[in-house]
């Protein structure tokens, strides 16, 4: 094994109840610290593991998790910036859209897959992609340092080209995950992880052209 490499397979083997009786041995959150951890040093051997034993419930914990914290520190941010009621209630509404899209991805990603007869594991795609939101936590940290540099300055223009390696870290988890999943080509899981995007975007403009018929 690689001495870099983060061993999930014992905490996820502790964290499951191989007798269904009573309670889990560890602590659901001990498991989902490890594989954020991992997740940011070693993700492609964190997301193999993650796939090879699956848990819909970590997934859940993940994404609900990283959505409350983005929306503590979007209401952090806003406070600072003096966004007013506009950005207090985008800050709220964080961890419900973090589900929906995370529920909406894995449908379309798993319709996708479908065309290379690897459809039918949107549940296993569930459990490992609820931890490729990790990165939208960096993006509320550098929300606060943004609203806290003020606007028009320097500082500010630097810290809003930094989001821009947080969607390309966003992106690459993501297609980490398919990959993992679905088994298929690197090519083929990038495709795949900017598929959701695209169609949210397509039903996003065709809502706005027929809000103007």
């Amino acid at each position: 094994m690689d001495l870099g490499q983060i061993d999930l397979s014992k905490y996820i083997r502790l964290g499951q109840n191989p007798l269904g009786l009573g309670h889990d041995a560890d602590p659901s959150s001990t498991v989902v610290a490890v594989t954020v951890i991992g997740v940011v040093v070693r993700p492609r051997s964190t997301f193999a593991a993650l796939a090879d034993a699956p848990r819909l419930s970590l997934g859940f914990a993940a994404v609900l998790g990283s959505g409350i914290v983005a929306l503590a520190l979007g209401l952090l941010a806003n406070q600072i910036g003096g966004g007013g009621a506009p950005g207090m209630i985008a800050s709220l509404l964080l961890p419900l859209l973090f589900l929906v899209y995370w529920g909406a991805a894995s449908l379309i990603i798993d319709a996708a897959a479908g065309l290379s007869a690897r459809s039918g594991r949107w549940r296993q795609y569930l459990a490992v992609s609820g931890f490729t939101f990790i990165p939208w936590i960096a993006y509320g940290v550098l929300s606060v340092v943004e609203a806290a540099a003020g606007a028009s300055t320097v500082a500010q223009s630097v810290i809003a080209w930094l989001t821009l390696p947080l969607l390309a870290w966003f992106l690459y988890l993501t297609a980490l995950a398919v990959f993992s999943v679905f088994d298929v080509t690197p090519f083929v899981a990038v495709a795949m992880a900017m598929l959701p995007d695209a169609v949210l975007l397509f039903l996003l403009i065709v809502l706005l052209v027929a809000a103007k018929l």
